[in-house]
């Protein structure tokens, strides 16, 4: 029980225990389980999330905040399309997408980083003006007729594996090791544990809170763009959720609201688990209806833990 405490200090190897021990028992009671349709649908539904979830844990280890990810998503995922049916070659769009989505980011990280209001409030707002524009860029209704040239793009496979996935995971390594080893990216810790430490000792702490919330709104564009891809049209409920499961996995997966912990791979197990619950939801065929239910009970009982821990550091710092 000594070794298992220990093991469990560390939030991912304990979470990743969490996980074998999950998909194990639901490999025993469901046959569907470990189907490839159902390994390939849990596959997708990570990927878009985890092309954002990077460059959120970043935004997380600085002490910021943004709910406002999914409505990017969505509407970049919107915009591409619309330029693509207006005429604009494929690799154009594409291009235009990703400066709208690191300007929204920019707004939104200047308002934060330079007017001092609080996170939670400027992106709750970006959230709903963000996902205002998808209904009147979109004028209420979902786009197709997008040129194969692009919808082929998340499809393509690379060593027998979609486009999309591939692209999720080399963004996750990407982040990893960029939060790990960078000198820029390393700041967030210092300045998600002690701001005003950080901004003595010589960090431009609003330059880098700008770079994290537009590297996090560009990440939800290039979601948006590739989910556009891969289902051939543009949706105008795509990122609806997204923003609170990846908030969720980064939360289950180590990272501290208060800032100044947290990692990638941490948040990457998160998003596994995440996946792993809704598979299990549908497999069991629990009501739909009851997913949030769900998903917000596991988020509380993820903030507890944290908070719990935030407590007993402070205590034996003391």
């Amino acid at each position: 029980m000594r070794y298992l405490k220990r093991i469990l200090q560390y939030r991912s190897i304990g979470l990743l225990l969490i996980i074998i021990l999950f998909a194990t028992f639901m490999s025993i009671t469901q046959s569907g389980f470990l189907t490839s349709i159902n390994i390939f649908g849990m596959l997708y539904s990570i990927s878009v999330n985890a092309i954002i979830a990077g460059a959120m844990t970043s935004l997380f280890v600085s002490g910021g905040f943004d709910m406002s990810v999914g409505s990017t998503l969505g509407f970049c995922g919107i915009m591409v399309a619309l330029l693509m049916k207006w005429g604009i070659p494929v690799p154009m769009a594409i291009i235009i997408v990703l400066i709208i989505g690191a300007c929204l980011g920019a707004i939104m990280g200047y308002i934060i980083a330079h007017l001092g209001i609080n996170p939670f409030i400027v992106t709750l707002a970006g959230w709903f003006m963000i996902g205002s524009l998808i209904f009147i860029a979109g004028k209420g209704s979902s786009i197709s007729g997008v040129p194969n040239s692009f919808s082929s793009i998340a499809s393509y496979k690379i060593a027998g594996v979609p486009s999309i996935i591939v692209v999720s995971i080399v963004f996750i390594i990407i982040f990893e090791i960029l939060l790990q080893k960078n000198k820029l990216f390393r700041q967030n810790f210092y300045i998600g544990s002690n701001e005003k430490a950080a901004t003595l000792v010589g960090i431009k702490v609003k330059k880098v809170k700008l770079i994290n919330y537009i590297l996090t709104s560009l990440m939800a564009a290039v979601a948006g763009i590739l989910l556009t891809s891969r289902f051939a049209a543009a949706y105008n409920v795509a990122g609806t959720e997204n923003a609170f499961q990846i908030i969720t996995a980064v939360i289950i997966g180590g990272a501290s609201l208060k800032g100044g912990k947290g990692s990638v791979i941490g948040t990457f197990l998160g998003l596994i688990f995440v996946a792993l619950l809704y598979d299990a939801l549908v497999l069991y065929k629990v009501n739909i209806l009851w997913n949030k239910i769900f998903i917000g009970f596991i988020l509380i009982i993820a903030v507890l833990i944290d908070t719990k821990i935030q407590k007993r550091s402070q205590l034996i710092r003391r």
